[in-house]
């Protein structure tokens, strides 16, 4: 877990389309954090924050701590992301809080270098 990174997430009480986008145009994304035997929480996070933690090394398989007002903080990784087609924005993100005690699955990326020696000869 990288202890060096954590996201200030504030909570929200409005939902709906209409609080995303106000969330939006105040420099915010909407998000939501659920797991390890708790409720679900609707924040709102800085995208800036987010995408940096995105195009990382490690990228959406980061574990990372959240500070929620109120709530304290709490160590979370990526589930979802929706990216703006058009403007590349990022427009909400869910995240899973982790259980450190307990063992997760998550999918890892395998990138080729080079050609098979079987398509050479």
């Amino acid at each position: 877990m990288r202890k060096d990174i954590t996201i200030v997430a504030e909570p929200r009480a409005a939902r709906g389309k209409n609080e995303a986008r106000r969330l939006r145009a105040a420099g915010r994304v909407p998000a939501v954090i659920y797991g390890a035997g708790k409720p679900a929480t609707a924040i709102s996070l800085d995208p800036i924050e987010v995408t940096k933690i995105l195009y990382s090394d490690t990228g959406h398989n980061t574990i990372f701590n959240v500070e929620i007002n109120g709530e304290g903080t709490v160590p979370a990784m990526f589930v979802d992301w929706q990216f703006d087609p058009v403007k590349d924005t990022l427009l909400h993100v869910d995240l899973k809080r982790i259980d450190l005690n307990q063992r997760i699955t998550v999918k890892v990326p395998i990138h080729t270098e080079g050609d098979p020696r079987g398509v050479k000869q």
